[in-house]
């Protein structure tokens, strides 16, 4: 692959990236809190919020080893239960999520 079709390809799931956080966001936050659904939960948990984001991160990733696992030759293939490529703009959402709680721990 070219350079110029990685950046523009890149771009793309950036877009995407950005479409699934300001979509599910919506979803999963209370009031304008977007770390609500975490903090809820590690409450209920007795966790910490980084815990209950670790669980669901954890979620992603072994779908994303899991489809790789099962179809090494073409992990992307169109009859998985979900498109792979929805399991990696979840995760780098969740990773983006994670990225934002750090910072806002350490401001």
């Amino acid at each position: 692959m070219e350079r110029k079709e990685f950046d523009i390809l890149r771009q793309e799931l950036v877009e995407k990236v950005n479409k699934t956080l300001s979509a599910k966001g919506v979803e999963y936050q209370k009031n304008e809190n977007v770390f609500s659904n975490f903090e809820t939960n590690a409450q209920d948990l007795g966790l910490s919020p980084f815990q209950i984001w670790s669980i669901y991160f954890t979620k992603h990733t072994k779908s994303i080893i899991n489809a790789i696992k099962n179809k090494p030759e073409n992990p992307s293939d169109p009859k998985l239960s979900e498109p792979l490529e929805g399991r990696i703009i979840d995760a780098i959402a969740y990773l983006t999520l994670l990225y934002a709680m750090i910072n806002k721990k350490n401001k």
